[in-house]
């Protein structure tokens, strides 16, 4: 498409709150220093005779799951034409990615995840921002790189 522009996937904004005013990494940090102690101390008063290597390393590999957690991006795609007339081409390229439209609102698109319908985690969704000549898309990093690269391609 030579009339469509995109811009590169960045982090979304975030809306302030007590642990998401930390950069994500200090939020973690103190994740780690606090939580590992207090669950390798509650895993230890549930089962007194477990060795204490069953309890901590237990812990440890649950500590990696946020780091592959799906961060929020945006992804902005601007356009000559009124963007409102991508809405088909984007319902389209995220069907093919697995995502279906919800409920909307006025210049506000929702998508959510068609794989799971009983879990509904909103960091999993899409979310379309509808302006006079570009979209801004925020949902999950890869799901914004794959969209980029099938509206590219």
């Amino acid at each position: 498409m030579k009339s469509v522009m995109f811009s590169e996937v960045m982090p979304a904004p975030r809306r302030p709150g007590l642990l998401r005013t930390l950069s994500p990494l200090t939020a973690y940090g103190l994740t780690l220093a606090i939580g590992m102690p207090l669950l390798v101390v509650a895993m230890h008063l549930l089962a007194p005779t477990a060795p204490l290597a069953y309890i901590v390393l237990p812990v440890l590999a649950g500590l990696v799951l946020p780091l592959c957690a799906h961060a929020p991006g945006r992804l902005e795609v601007s356009t000559r034409f009124d963007a409102c007339h991508m809405a088909s081409t984007l319902d389209a390229t995220l069907d093919s990615l697995g995502y279906a439209r919800g409920k909307s609102a006025p210049g506000l698109l929702r998508y959510v995840k068609t794989a799971r319908p009983t879990w509904r985690n909103r960091a999993h969704n899409v979310n379309v921002r509808v302006h006079a000549h570009a979209l801004e898309v925020i949902g999950p990093v890869p799901v914004l790189r794959a969209l980029q690269k099938a509206l590219a391609g």
